[in-house]
């Protein structure tokens, strides 16, 4: 249930159109409410692609930690939660009005807090009295990202690819930099293979560190699927490692880690949360060895993603593409992603989409559903 007040949160404009990239303003911000990102010890996870699993699977390995990720699937509460357990309504709308009667009174605020702001502000309020210890997944680039208010204990960078270059520049080396300003002074700096460039390097110096060796913990049996997650899974045990958790822990936490729409199945069909060119030749290279057979793809993206280079890296592995777009004012329209490939078919909503692929699919071919989180996230629950 959301009331009044908190619907205020959801009419905010799009998160990353309204970035406006100070951090003074969430510093700001969180003055106003007694700093409270200063009450917990945290890590900062940064990257194009992984920081979500890579934040998950640490928060399996510590239970009683915080966590806070971006985006959500379906409701805002994904986001904030503590041992698996969601932020609930009440207390959502509890830290929301904390923060937005701060907002109003702060005097040294540049602008009005941006969506992103007041939902990293609500998340640090809502650790503040609750946890000692909380796991942060950066939202965008990470220089002036919200997040990076704080002064973490461990700082992540999972990997550099191009995306978003209309906030964080149109070059590796560029977005590099973008993600190398979570580093702090002191800290490890652990970094997955696609982050080992020279910025990332000589920012971090001599505390950079590298994925763990994954031959150590033969008691490994992950559940998340992927060759690529065991990059993010050898990052993480690395992370771990430095925060002095017990190998037990470690590998409980990766066996037993599961992260919704990301390779996540139900029955045929497959969810996955690829929207960039890189998280599609990860998916690509799950297809073509785990489906060498070819599947069906339901696909809809961003009007700012770099569409046609995805849908050509998945189209190997497409036996039919149905298009379609999720309910964001940012969507590409199918009709003009049927354009680019011949024989596919195109559905206005995602409901139909699904309706059609349901239909039409040969009996035991799988059904992958790709392209935007925003997609995933409306097609999960009509799949669960």
């Amino acid at each position: 249930m959301i009331t009044a007040d908190l619907a205020y949160l959801y009419s905010v404009s799009n998160e990353y159109r309204s970035i406006r990239y100070d951090l003074r303003n969430m510093q700001a911000l969180a003055a106003a409410l007694g700093d409270p990102q200063r009450a917990f010890r945290s890590i900062l996870i940064a990257g194009t692609n992984g920081k979500g699993s890579v934040a998950k699977l640490l928060s399996s390995m510590m239970p009683e930690a915080g966590l806070y990720t971006s985006p959500h699937l379906v409701r805002l509460n994904e986001r904030i939660s503590i041992g698996g357990r969601e932020i609930s309504d009440d207390e959502l709308n509890e830290v929301f009005t904390a923060v937005k009667d701060a907002a109003s009174t702060a005097k040294e605020l540049l602008y009005t807090p941006t969506y992103f702001e007041l939902v990293t502000a609500m998340a640090f309020l809502y650790f503040r009295d609750r946890v000692k210890f909380v796991v942060l997944e950066v939202g965008l680039g990470g220089r002036l990202d919200a997040t990076n208010i704080v002064t973490q204990d461990v700082s992540v960078i999972t990997s550099i690819g191009l995306d978003h270059q209309q906030f964080l520049g149109t070059t590796i080396e560029a977005i590099a930099a973008e993600k190398a300003g979570i580093i702090k002074s002191t800290e490890p700096v652990i970094i997955g293979p696609s982050a080992d460039l020279p910025v990332i390097r000589e920012r971090a110096g001599n505390r950079l560190m590298r994925g763990a060796d994954l031959r150590r913990y033969p008691e490994l049996r992950p559940q998340l699927l992927g060759r690529h997650q065991l990059e993010n899974i050898a990052v993480a045990i690395r992370a771990a490692e430095c925060l002095g958790i017990s190998e037990e822990n470690i590998v409980l936490g990766v066996n037993t880690t599961t992260w919704p729409g990301r390779l996540e199945r139900f029955g045929r069909f497959l969810l996955d949360g690829a929207h960039n060119v890189a998280a599609a030749g990860a998916l690509a290279a799950f297809l073509g060895e785990f489906h060498p057979e070819g599947v069906w793809v339901i696909f809809g993206a961003m009007a700012d993603k770099q569409f046609e280079e995805m849908i050509g890296i998945l189209r190997p592995h497409a036996r039919q593409f149905i298009f379609t777009r999720p309910k964001s004012s940012r969507a590409k329209h199918p009709a003009e992603l049927q354009r680019l490939v011949e024989g596919s078919h195109a559905e206005e909503t995602v409901a139909g989409a699904i309706r059609y692929a349901r239909v039409n699919a040969p009996e035991g071919v799988t059904i992958l559903i790709c392209g935007s989180l925003y997609l995933v996230g409306e097609a999960r629950p009509m799949l669960e």
